[in-house]
């Protein structure tokens, strides 16, 4: 489900007025992680940092490389990568890392939507 702007501030604003996660997410009634996230999210980056997206983002595959090295050379959690790089989705550095270890660069290029795959039908000699 999507949250709009307004709705995430007012979630942010009650938890900083001292009350817990599971006390704020109950009032709200969200799941604690939720709460969790977005303050995690408006402390790092603000309020940028929590505005729901417009449109999908597409990652090249250069900075999902760069991701997937922070996560091995630095030892972070996907949800810390997922803050620190402000990518909305901590399951997609999963989805990368394993497009990654099997088949390497390539892995990370996006494919277009909907393309159908070349199939040679010529009979072999």
């Amino acid at each position: 489900m999507r949250y709009d702007l307004d709705f995430k501030i007012k979630v942010i604003a009650y938890y900083k007025k001292g009350r817990t996660g599971v006390s704020t997410a109950k009032n709200f009634g969200l799941d604690k992680e939720i709460v969790s996230r977005w303050v995690q999210q408006y402390q790092i980056g603000g309020i940028d940092a929590i505005k729901p997206k417009t449109s999908k983002t597409r990652y090249s595959a250069d900075f999902k490389y760069k991701v997937i090295t922070v996560i091995l050379t630095e030892g972070l959690s996907q949800s810390e990568t997922a803050l620190k790089f402000h990518i909305s989705s901590p399951a997609l550095i999963s989805h990368w890392h394993k497009a990654y270890r099997l088949y390497d660069m390539s892995g990370l290029t996006s494919k277009h939507k909907g393309s159908i795959p070349i199939i040679n039908l010529s009979p072999s000699l």
